[in-house]
């Protein structure tokens, strides 16, 4: 027995190492002379999960979960299994039996905690975590977990709190969606997110320089802004080049507006006698700080960018970061203040949003998806604008400036026609709550309904000149 432990040891150094061959050879060995040992099932199990042996994995697994059916350890690695298999039932039912077993410690109970949340069960993540942390206070990589529940959840107070003590650890764990970041973004401490120390992930300096930028823009600190897109081009450069998806494309856009702002202070100077507040997905970027005439006075736009923001995140039942955000803007304001919710563009993108779900089933009733979209998301848009006494403006979506002409035609006027009715739905939703409706998606487009690339700085990101020209118009 002492012998196998040793043996058990040893194929855990090699495990840790990488080096799964080496390491599945002496469980190999443990489990044939102990055939009863959970435990080298168990770790040859995860070994065969790691080197892609599916089937191997999963007999070994269920095999440790035979031999000691109360042992919480068991029973969370054949869940993981399950799940990388896209069993999602089986995996829920084994993590639910692990759950009810003991003993647990705190790490396990995060492992628990981070499968919950793929599972897409928050409420059985968050209880998991809550019971990691009381089991062992001093956890930062569960304290992480925690924060990005919370944010989650609409408690961002508490998710701050959560996400500042793993974030002082030493070492502090390293922060995969850059939670801490959009937590500050989302409460609207721009400041707060400047100063916070540069983190040892190259990948986490390249996404936090890009966030920094775009709250020293919130702010309307221009030489700031100009600092952090620099500080993200040296961070991309170190690390081989930019490859951050979203956050490539938010450093893309901030640098075009910056250049844009270079070449001309015009619209953005002035003598303003009132503000707005603009709140929502990127083209709030664009309105940052423009001097405006509004109702017959010259109005300066103040932005509150909620990242990922969709009518569709803004409306459904689970709790998310989007509504999170977008409820944290809104909360900031003064009773009276204009609010502009810039809502649809990436619900109208051709590559996101509805059109996501029809290219996938051609079979969904895409008007029906968008009449019922755009009513839910009018009736809590107004409901929440009312019981804050905010005065509201709905913004559509802009056109988009992707090359339809490569589409297919019959498929390329169905998106439009799709697009026409959300911007139609949406300026009847505003018309019957008596709020203002701006029609981005005109200023942007031309007789065929195509984007003006005049009006865009890409495919999607609309140039300060066009927030001025819809403004205009509405």
């Amino acid at each position: 027995m002492q012998e196998n432990q040793r043996l058990l040891d040893n194929g855990r150094f090699y495990h840790r190492q990488g080096r799964l061959a080496e390491a599945a050879d002496i469980y190999r060995q443990v489990a044939r002379a102990e055939p009863g040992n959970g435990l080298a099932h168990h770790l040859l199990g995860l070994v065969h999960h790691q080197q892609g042996r599916n089937a191997e994995a999963m007999q070994a697994l269920g095999e440790s979960v035979r031999l000691e059916p109360g042992n919480p350890l068991f029973r969370t690695g054949l869940a993981e299994a399950h799940f990388v298999l896209k069993q999602p039932a089986e995996a829920a039912a084994a993590l639910a039996e692990a759950k009810t077993l003991e003993p647990q410690t705190g790490p396990l109970l995060l492992r628990q905690a981070v499968l919950w949340v793929q599972l897409e069960r928050p409420e059985d993540a968050y209880e998991a975590c809550r019971r990691a942390l009381a089991l062992q206070p001093d956890f930062p990589d569960a304290e992480q977990v925690m924060g990005m529940l919370q944010r989650e959840r609409g408690e961002l107070a508490d998710a701050l709190r959560h996400f500042a003590i793993a974030r002082r650890a030493s070492p502090a764990p390293v922060d995969p969606a850059t939670g801490y970041a959009m937590a500050l973004l989302a409460a609207g401490d721009h400041a707060g997110l400047e100063a916070l120390d540069e983190p040892a992930d190259p990948r986490n300096r390249y996404r936090e320089a890009v966030l920094k930028a775009i709250a020293a823009w919130h702010r309307n600190a221009v030489p700031d802004c100009a600092g952090w897109l620099a500080a993200a081009d040296r961070a991309a450069a170190a690390r081989g080049g930019r490859s951050e998806d979203v956050y490539e494309s938010y450093h893309k856009h901030m640098e075009a507006l910056f250049a844009e702002r270079q070449k001309s202070e015009a619209p953005y100077a002035g003598a303003p006698t009132a503000s707005a507040s603009a709140i929502g997905d990127a083209q709030v970027l664009a309105a940052a700080h423009l001097v405006l005439p509004i109702g017959g006075a010259p109005t300066r736009i103040l932005p509150a960018f909620v990242p990922g923001c969709r009518a569709f995140h803004l409306v459904r039942r689970a709790n998310n970061a989007c509504r999170t955000a977008f409820e944290a803007a809104l909360d900031r304001q003064p009773a009276g203040q204009l609010v502009i919710a810039s809502v649809g563009d990436l619900d109208c993108r051709y590559t996101s949003g509805f059109m996501q779900d029809l290219r996938k089933d051609p079979t969904l009733d895409g008007e029906a998806i968008i009449a019922r979209t755009v009513s839910l998301y009018a009736d809590w848009i107004g409901w929440s604008a009312k019981r804050r006494k905010l005065r509201l403006v709905l913004q559509g979506p802009a056109a988009s400036n992707a090359p339809l002409d490569v589409i297919d035609q019959k498929l390329r006027r169905r998106y439009l026609d799709l697009v026409a009715l959300y911007n139609a739905k949406l300026a009847e939703a505003a018309e019957a709550a008596g709020a203002g409706y701006i029609d981005l998606f005109a200023a942007t487009s031309d007789a065929a309904r195509r984007g003006r690339p005049e009006r865009f700085f890409d495919a999607n990101h609309v140039r300060p000149l066009a927030i001025a020209a819809a403004v205009a118009a509405a």
